[in-house]
């Protein structure tokens, strides 16, 4: 069975002919029904490992919206996801924009009556010294990286507490726990931001039945880490006890643990993946 495939209108939101029919299309089921039924939204996923994470839920019977800034990217990872049979919407959205962000949510709610799963993954990351980092990528990467979590949060709050049920993952970084001497250092600050914040947010939401996590990755290879020469790959590695760096297929095997029913006593964690690289 394909996936309705459905394109981007003008103002960014998908359209079908019969969407409401398209939502309730049996997917194709890969590796098992662990999220059967479950609304999944996911920032920052027309690429990478959001993308990766996003297909990976929906061979397990997610019901998933993608968003990304990229327009032509979002409207040809939708596309591809036809090939898995499953129900997958897209939508433009620049998260550092509330209002853009409360639609968002909104649509996937109409969609799919319901938000169930919410994984912030959209992020940037600018390469360069202090001295080097100007008024506007500090704003932008607040902006992007701490007020667009914020702003989703804030949105699927009242849904799930209605629901009782929820899952909030949030993309933190190795860097929001000591540091970096070769990013931007408004990214590590960004990120240390998230790391409290899903403290906060689970210690709130707990009482919901609203589990709050986040991943603090290093050393994987994502477009965000294209900036990494061949050397420097090969050194961190050299690095890492499991002597590899990390790819996209770990990011999403992490965030869709943390999704499922499997990890509901875990809430308020920030979880290292680098291949032991920092403990802590």
């Amino acid at each position: 069975m394909g996936l309705n495939k459905e394109a981007l209108d003008s103002n960014g939101n998908t359209a079908s002919s019969n969407p409401s029919a398209a939502a309730d299309r049996a997917p194709v089921r890969g590796r098992g029904a662990r999220f059967d039924g479950k609304a999944v939204l996911i920032t920052g996923a027309a690429k990478g490992m959001g993308k990766r994470t996003a297909g990976d839920l929906l061979s397990e019977g997610a019901k998933v919206v993608i968003c990304d800034v990229d327009h032509r990217a979002l409207a040809l990872t939708v596309e591809e996801f036809e090939a898995l049979g499953g129900s997958v919407r897209g939508f433009v959205c620049d998260v550092s924009q509330r209002e853009e962000v409360d639609r968002l949510v909104g649509y996937t709610v109409s969609e799919y009556g319901g938000l169930d799963i919410l994984i912030n993954n959209a992020g940037i990351l600018i390469p360069g010294s202090i001295e080097e980092t100007s008024d506007e990528i500090i704003r932008n990467t607040l902006d992007i990286n701490v007020k667009g979590v914020l702003y989703a949060i804030r949105a699927v709050t009242p849904i799930m507490k209605s629901q009782g049920y929820g899952r909030i993952i949030n993309v933190s970084s190795i860097t929001g726990k000591n540091g970096d001497n070769s990013s931007c250092f408004a990214y590590g600050a960004s990120k240390g931001a998230l790391i409290s914040l899903t403290r906060s947010v689970a210690r709130q939401l707990g009482p919901f039945g609203i589990t709050c996590n986040a991943i603090a990755p290093h050393a994987v290879m994502t477009a965000m880490m294209s900036y990494w020469s061949e050397e420097k790959k090969q050194q961190i590695a050299e690095k890492i006890p499991v002597r590899r760096l990390g790819t996209e297929q770990d990011m999403s095997n992490l965030m869709r643990f943390l999704a499922s029913d499997e990890a509901s006593f875990i809430t308020g964690e920030t979880v290292n993946i680098n291949g032991g690289y920092y403990m802590d």
